[in-house]
């Protein structure tokens, strides 16, 4: 699983996150969440749960990209269906995975982070998904700011647990908004594009704008609750983090990803985020679940996130080569910091996962016969 042990992870204590709130469907989903668990086989791991959830997820969203490229385009009716029950399967099984850990008595920080680390890759495609379901392509300002609006609002909430030590759950959170994305990938599919173009009456805008103006409302409403936690709720000396650092220190690493996306995005003499929005969405969007995963780590580890990432290198060749007046072919240098990132992304995940599972004495993808023997029965 590879060899590389970062020098902040030399020691994997036993801190674990801790959660407060319910969302307004939770109570609801959770009868159902109780009985899927329940027919789950007690020597499934739950860290295979998690993965087997992502890749589901993963790939009917990788089927939509390969119909719509530019998320302008008109995908197959099924291709639409095929996202809805995909991530509804993701939803479902992200759910039972911490149920089925108990159950089996294999509850382990390992398996707090390999949740957290999958949650993050998923958000850049679900984000993605959405825009391409309601052709935002066609408004390229408003896809760029969905996705990355996104994959902030995930960032925030572990930002903002990596100050409090506590993650917080509102009122409407992450279940309702993966069952308005269902909603509206089964729209897609009865109304397709002629649905998301057509003209809201005494409003006089398209239809494909609610969607967006639902993300705006809902990026500021969960950023003012974030940050009135990142202000006030430091449990760290003098108001710090839990590893003692500055509460505005994790900024660095999410702004100086939307920066350089955003200047490479207008500064684009070929338009490369117009003409080719999934694989850009796809290159930032690793990037972003990197720096994610990091910060996860030093909330476990109580640590200090330094700035300095082999993540950054793919945004820093597209910007060097529109410093240099794109002496390289801006789309070639995309797919190389794509598959920078992408590789740089599964390297630390394994290295990590190997990491701690060696330190505990546990696999990542099995349960300890003793774990499953000592479950009590379901």
């Amino acid at each position: 699983l590879g060899l590389y042990r970062p020098p902040h992870l030399a020691v994997v204590g036993p801190c674990r996150y801790s959660s407060a709130g319910r969302s307004l469907l939770e109570p609801l989903m959770q009868r159902y969440w109780e009985w899927l668990v329940g027919r789950v086989p007690s020597w499934i791991a739950p860290n295979l749960i998690t993965i087997i959830g992502l890749a589901t997820n993963v790939f009917t969203t990788l089927v939509l990209i390969y119909y719509c490229p530019t998320a302008t385009e008109q995908a197959p009716l099924w291709a639409y269906l095929l996202c809805a029950v995909g991530l509804f399967i993701y939803q479902s099984l992200d759910a039972i995975d911490g149920k089925q850990a108990r159950r089996t008595n294999s509850s382990s920080p390992l398996g707090e982070l390999f949740d957290h680390g999958c949650d993050s890759l998923s958000t850049v495609f679900v984000v993605l998904g959405t825009s391409i379901a309601v052709q935002m392509g066609t408004n390229p300002d408003w896809m760029f700011f969905c996705c990355f609006a996104g994959m902030f609002m995930f960032y925030c909430a572990h930002w903002q647990t990596y100050v409090s030590g506590t993650l917080r759950f509102g009122i409407i959170d992450v279940t309702e908004v993966q069952l308005f994305i269902i909603i509206m990938y089964l729209l897609a599919a009865v109304g397709g594009s002629a649905l998301w173009q057509s003209m809201i009456p005494i409003l006089n805008i398209q239809m494909k704008m609610i969607p967006a103006i639902c993300t705006f409302l809902g990026a500021i409403f969960s950023c003012t609750n974030y940050f009135r936690v990142i202000f006030t709720g430091g449990v760290g000396k003098n108001g710090s983090t839990i590893a003692g650092t500055s509460v505005l220190s994790p900024v660095l690493h999410i702004g100086s990803v939307i920066i350089l996306a955003m200047m490479i995005y207008k500064k684009s003499a070929v338009q490369l985020f117009e003409k080719h929005p999934c694989l850009y969405i796809l290159a930032f969007g690793f990037v972003s679940a990197k720096i994610t995963n990091k910060l996860v780590v030093a909330h476990m580890t109580k640590s200090e996130m330094h700035l300095h990432d082999l993540a950054f290198l793919g945004p820093g060749l597209l910007f060097l080569d529109q410093y240099f007046n794109s002496f390289i072919d801006e789309y070639l240098v995309l797919w190389i910091a794509l598959i920078i990132s992408f590789f740089d992304l599964v390297r630390y995940c394994v290295s990590v996962c190997n990491q701690i599972a060696c330190h505990l004495h546990i696999f990542v993808f099995k349960i300890k016969p003793c774990s499953v023997l000592n479950s009590a029965p379901h």
